[in-house]
């Protein structure tokens, strides 16, 4: 597992690194770095699922109905998918993203604020689903965060994630220029071992993942999970 030496505050990220700031800010220095990368980034677009439809499509994967909280829900764009399907709220520190989300999804499906904070306001054992699609990377307490996911879902509930694939072929070719990193607003990195291990210290089932999301071309690590009856002891 790969993470930042120094850990910013909640206040520090929000005010200093909201990703809406950063994801496009970085957008602009690779146009300026890589053009040759974002040329053919765009030549493929069109032959690439639609982001929302590929998250929701993971989603329904393992869990087809029932309740769902979405970790960092960002602009709502997923769950305005999501609710077509699930009962669905979402969490959110950053105000610009909360805003944004309140404008597609009910206001008060959008809880704003700290996530691990926000969740342990929410009743426990009461979801059947957890999604965490882009914010373990930016969670300095990643274990916490899982244990929050562990906490919110009935036993046999699950728990899908996507984050960077630190394992990824791409990462090792590119070095540093590689897609996943955007420090400090992505604080932690995790190959297939190693979120397995945090997932199962947490009181989950790691599920058989298919072949085409572990794929090592794949620069994004999709991981299911099913919460087991308690957390382990330590």
């Amino acid at each position: 597992m790969v993470f930042l030496g120094h850990q910013l505050t909640y206040e520090a990220q929000q005010e200093q690194h909201d990703w809406l700031g950063e994801y496009y800010g970085e957008l602009e220095r690779r146009k300026d770095q890589q053009p040759l990368m974002i040329f053919f980034s765009r030549l493929t677009r069109p032959f690439k699922p639609k982001t929302n439809e590929r998250l929701l499509a993971q989603t329904l994967k393992w869990c087809n109905g029932g309740k769902l909280v979405d970790f960092a829900c960002g602009n709502g764009a997923f769950l305005a998918r999501a609710k077509e399907k699930f009962d669905a709220i979402g969490i959110e520190m950053s105000p610009r993203s909360v805003a944004l989300a309140r404008q597609i999804v009910s206001p008060e499906r959008i809880l704003e604020g700290p996530l691990t904070e926000v969740a342990a306001t929410l009743s426990e054992k009461s979801f059947d689903i957890v999604t965490q699609f882009g914010y373990i990377e930016h969670e300095w307490n990643p274990r916490a965060a899982l244990k929050a996911a562990f906490r919110l879902l009935k036993p046999g509930g699950v728990t899908v994630l996507k984050t960077p694939n630190f394992n990824s072929w791409n990462r090792h070719i590119r070095g540093e220029k590689w897609v996943g990193y955007h420090i400090p607003a992505h604080c932690n990195y995790f190959t297939p071992g190693t979120l397995r291990r945090m997932l199962k210290e947490c009181g989950f089932e790691p599920l058989p993942r298919p072949l085409s999301d572990r794929l090592p071309t794949s620069d994004s690590l999709w991981f299911a999970a099913v919460a087991r009856g308690r957390v382990p002891s330590g």
